[in-house]
């Protein structure tokens, strides 16, 4: 019997953080109280995100959904950006450019040929992916800030291309056609909300969608992708030492970044109805996302949403009330987010899930008594 156990032992190896933290006792499964102070946050903060529109829908007051709809979108965009900039290294400036993509390639799609827009969706997220891939390998010997240029350089082509391609109508834009639903299942069919819980259902699809991101980031941080694009960022050239193509992964990257993007900017196009260069190349699609990873701790899986619901909040309530003031168009939303990336450069360079959350939960947690 001991050598058989003993056998076992070795063909499972040492065991994981995850079974060291999880322990049988007395026939139920007990937590360490860090472990069970982030449980108990993880499922406080998913019944708040399905909780919030609630009790806005029951008073009609849309403009806080729209507002969390936004936040989902933004940290839903973080993930995908973190994926490039945080795991692998390699900042990128220029994703609205597959934002933008994504949603012309499904409002196309949704004019011209009516497929369904979830049909339209992978459409996009298919062509975007390819074209991502055609654009990145070549600038993939760059490094560093030269990269970063690179990426910019792409947006600013994008600009005009967008602006005067009659294929897309140009700066006149793309009308999406809408569908009236009979019931919920055809809406979320169509893609499309209408009436007073428009904002609740496009607010649903957005949080859907940002927990099956995030789900799927996670899987690829755990898998040999990122422990590739870690290396990378680390040590490229130890990395290349080992085997890993350094050019190859990093198109993978930013490929999955790109792909995220396009899913945001097919539901953001819906949402509108309407998808303009303009509106959808704008620059606070790359900005928001990536300044909300640096908020929250950049290469951490958590940080686009600590972010998010710290910047975009803040950025609604200055175009509600810099909107028609003196002060509209001055750029003073650019001059807060500068103000806040110095301040956490400057006090908390790793973000705010670096400080010992876990430390001051345990402290919070009541102390078990001694076993006799």
């Amino acid at each position: 019997m001991a050598q058989t156990e003993e056998l076992a032992a070795r063909v499972q190896g040492p065991r994981s953080k995850v079974q060291r933290r999880f322990s049988l006792d007395v026939g139920r499964w007990t937590l360490d109280p860090s472990g069970r102070w982030r449980l108990a946050a993880l499922l406080v903060g998913v019944l708040a995100a399905v909780v919030y529109p609630i009790p806005f829908q029951l008073q009609g007051a849309t403009y806080f959904q729209t507002v969390g709809f936004l936040v989902l979108i933004n940290a839903m965009l973080g993930v995908g950006w973190n994926i490039i900039g945080g795991w692998t290294g390699q900042f990128d400036f220029g994703p609205q450019v597959f934002f933008a993509v994504g949603a012309y390639v499904s409002a196309v799609i949704l004019e011209r040929l009516g497929w369904s827009p979830w049909l339209g969706m992978l459409a996009a997220v298919l062509f975007t992916v390819a074209l991502c891939a055609l654009l990145t390998y070549p600038i993939t010997r760059l490094r560093g800030h030269y990269f970063a240029i690179a990426t910019v350089a792409i947006w600013m082509i994008a600009l005009p291309v967008g602006s005067t391609w009659e294929f897309i109508h140009g700066s006149l834009g793309l009308f999406i056609p809408f569908k009236v639903g009979k019931n919920v299942f055809e809406e979320v069919l169509n893609l499309q909300f209408g009436g007073p819980h428009k904002e609740m259902g496009y607010y649903y699809v957005a949080l859907a969608l940002f927990a099956l991101v995030l789900r799927l980031a996670r899987v690829v941080q755990s898998s040999k992708f990122g422990f590739y694009f870690q290396a990378i960022r680390d040590d490229q050239e130890g990395a290349e030492g080992i085997g890993i193509n350094s050019r190859v992964y990093k198109v993978i990257a930013r490929c999955m970044m790109a792909a995220v993007f396009a899913v945001g900017g097919v539901l953001y196009g819906m949402w509108a109805l309407a998808v303009f260069p303009d509106q959808v190349l704008d620059l606070n699609w790359g900005t928001l996302p990536t300044i909300a990873v640096i908020v929250g701790g950049i290469g951490r899986l958590w940080a686009p949403l600590i972010g998010a619901l710290i910047l975009i909040p803040l950025s609604q309530a200055m175009s509600t009330t810099l909107g028609a003031g003196p002060l509209a168009g001055r750029g003073i939303d650019l001059i807060v987010y500068g103000i806040i990336i110095m301040l956490i450069a400057a006090l908390r360079p790793n973000g705010l899930l670096s400080l010992p959350w876990g430390r001051w939960a345990g402290r919070l947690a009541p102390r078990r008594a001694p076993r006799p």
